[in-house]
């Protein structure tokens, strides 16, 4: 993948087939699953992107002027604000619990770096309810995104789990007054920075300098605990009602999922997970490869339920949603021979044309076979017929259709092979489904 400004990349057409393939695959799924498609404009107010937190310096908006309002807007930076923002204005046309999902480019001010880019896409999904929403939904996030994320038959990945009420019950007795939102956004941070770094920061939060050792313990104790293991000892302590409270949604969702099939192979409660966001309120959860430490998450998600609040609409809309960085994920599996990128062409068959003086008849019949559903391109270059089929093999065509003039008048052409030079001579007034299963590798 090339980049011409640093952080906003270009796909060549072989890696755009694959990750449109992708999109096609992903987008089947959440459909399976009753999620409709939407899309939000590119550009928000402002005051909207920002109304999560004051959080541009993160994302550095880009703003841009309306000279009609001459009210600053920006780029987005994330599907879920506008999606919020969406809720709020059109609740009364929608069907709740109304479940969407949208794969669209967002874009951020962050420095350029491997796996992290200023434009990419986000594929989400979002559950919303109107008043309430049932915690089974935020086990049914997750177990489409394990569904999904098997289906691409990537590496082995495990989704990591916690709810916000956990963390937050556990580190706020324990930090001066005032000083929460910090204390988990550099939660949140722990596996970028040292050991020594992250004590040294957190003790300039906390009300005792000894209580370290506490939070460093509890984090650490989770680490060998299979997931009933954690669940028992999360039990066990008695850390004030808003502790008891996650671990009990905790529960919820997670005898939800194994019951779904998901078991330690493919979940793990990890106390420490933050998910930086400020609009998460209860379950949270990120989904990381086994083996591959360069990634990052490659997914992740959880509970909102106050987000609309905050745009001035004083109707509670709960959600939960998860988005997968789709945009990291494919380059990824392109490197690893994952995917298949010798495609560069969408066309399942080549017409050649031998005669220049029939051309209309060679491009009557590609038509037949799209309206069968072959996808054909016609060659209309004047090139003789070894530069067509070269140009079949660069473009990866697996199929090629050869007629000269006789064969054309009697309804007769070639159908080549070009993976394994094999070829039959097929009739052209009625194409069988036969000839069409080959074609499509049905």
């Amino acid at each position: 993948m090339k980049s011409n400004i640093s952080g906003f990349p270009e796909f060549f057409p072989n890696e755009q087939i694959a990750f449109n393939k992708v999109v096609q695959s992903i987008s089947k799924h959440f459909e399976l699953y009753g999620f409709v498609p939407m899309d939000t404009a590119a550009v928000e107010r402002i005051e909207t992107l920002l109304s999560k937190g004051n959080d541009n310096e993160i994302y550095g908006l880009y703003r841009l002027s309306d000279a009609n309002s001459k009210k600053d807007i920006g780029l987005r930076f994330d599907l879920t604000v506008p999606l919020a923002r969406y809720i709020s204005q059109n609740s009364g046309n929608l069907t709740f619990p109304y479940k969407r999902y949208q794969i669209a480019p967002v874009w951020r001010g962050e420095r350029a770096q491997y796996g992290r880019y200023r434009q990419f896409y986000q594929c989400d999904i979002d559950i919303i309810g109107d008043g309430e929403l049932s915690i089974c939904h935020d086990a049914e996030v997750i177990s489409l995104i394990t569904v999904v994320l098997s289906s691409l038959n990537i590496p082995r990945f495990r989704t990591y789990i916690n709810n916000r009420k956990i963390l937050s019950g556990f580190i706020e007795p324990l930090v001066k007054k005032g000083n929460i939102t910090d204390a988990i956004r550099l939660v949140d941070k722990i596996s970028k920075i040292t050991l020594e770094q992250f004590n040294d920061e957190m003790k300039n939060l906390l009300n005792n300098e000894n209580d370290i050792t506490k939070i460093n313990t509890f984090f650490e104790t989770a680490n060998d605990f299979n997931i009933d293991s954690t669940l028992a000892w999360l039990y066990s302590l008695n850390l004030g009602e808003e502790f008891r409270i996650g671990v009990q949604e905790l529960d919820k969702v997670i005898q939800i999922l194994k019951k779904l099939g998901l078991n330690d192979q493919y979940l793990k409660i990890k106390p420490q997970l933050a998910r930086g966001l400020a609009y998460y309120t209860g379950t949270i959860f990120e989904t990381n490869f086994n083996d591959i430490k360069d990634m990052g998450s490659i997914s992740g998600g959880g509970r909102y339920d106050n987000l609309t609040l905050t745009l001035g609409n004083d109707k509670q809309y709960p959600g939960v949603g998860a988005s997968i960085g789709i945009s990291r994920l494919v380059p990824k599996m392109i490197d690893l021979g994952l995917i298949d990128t010798y495609k560069k062409s969408t066309a399942d068959l080549l017409v050649t044309v031998q005669d220049k003086s029939l051309v209309s008849s060679y491009m009557k019949l590609a038509n037949k076979f799209r309206e069968l559903g072959v996808k054909t391109e016609t060659y209309l270059q004047d090139k003789p017929l070894g530069s067509q089929l070269t140009y079949a093999n660069r473009k990866g065509i697996n199929f090629v259709l050869i007629a000269n003039e006789m064969e054309m008048l009697d309804s007769k052409a070639i159908l080549r092979d070009l993976s394994n030079k094999k070829q039959q001579i097929i009739r052209t007034e009625f194409i069988s489904s036969d000839i069409i299963d080959v074609i499509l590798g049905r």
